[in-house]
C-alpha cells in the first residue's frame, strides 16, 4: 500500500480494497471477542509495521501506507471518524521480523484513560 508505488492504479485499488476489508473484519471479530469493549469516542492511534527487511522509510508514507486499514477501523465502528478532532496519531515504529512480515499492529487506547480501554491487534 505504498504511496509510491508505481503500478497500475488498477492492481492498487483492488488491493487497497481487500485490505480495508480484511482489517474491519478482523477488528470486528476482536471486538467481538472482548467482553469489556466500548466504541472509542477519542483513541490514541500506535502503529507497528512489521517489514521482512530493513530499509529506510519516511514515517509519513507509513502513515499514509495505512490508509485503508484506518477506513477499515472506521468501517467497523471503532472510530467515529478519522479526522483529527476524533483521532490522535500516536506513535509510529518498525520492526525486522521476516516470520511476522508483512504484519500491522494497530493499538488504540482512548485518551487520557491509559489503564481502562486498551486495545492491541
Amino acid at each position: 500500500m505504498s504511496p509510491n508505488w508505481r503500478g497500475h492504479w488498477s492492481r492498487k485499488s483492488p488491493a487497497s480494497a481487500e485490505y480495508r476489508e480484511a482489517v474491519r473484519l478482523y477488528c470486528l471479530n476482536q471486538r467481538n471477542l472482548e467482553k469489556r469493549w466500548a466504541p472509542f469516542s477519542r483513541p490514541v492511534m500506535d502503529l507497528t509495521f512489521v517489514f521482512a527487511q530493513e530499509r529506510n522509510r519516511d514515517e509519513d508514507n507509513m502513515r499514509a501506507r495505512f490508509k485503508p486499514g484506518l477506513d477499515g477501523l472506521v468501517d467497523a465502528g471503532l472510530l467515529v471518524d478519522d479526522n483529527p478532532s476524533r483521532l490522535i496519531t500516536g506513535r509510529l515504529d518498525t520492526i525486522v521480523d521476516k516470520g511476522r512480515a508483512p504484519l500491522t499492529i494497530i493499538e488504540l487506547k482512548e485518551a487520557g484513560n491509559d489503564e481502562d480501554v486498551h486495545h492491541r491487534w
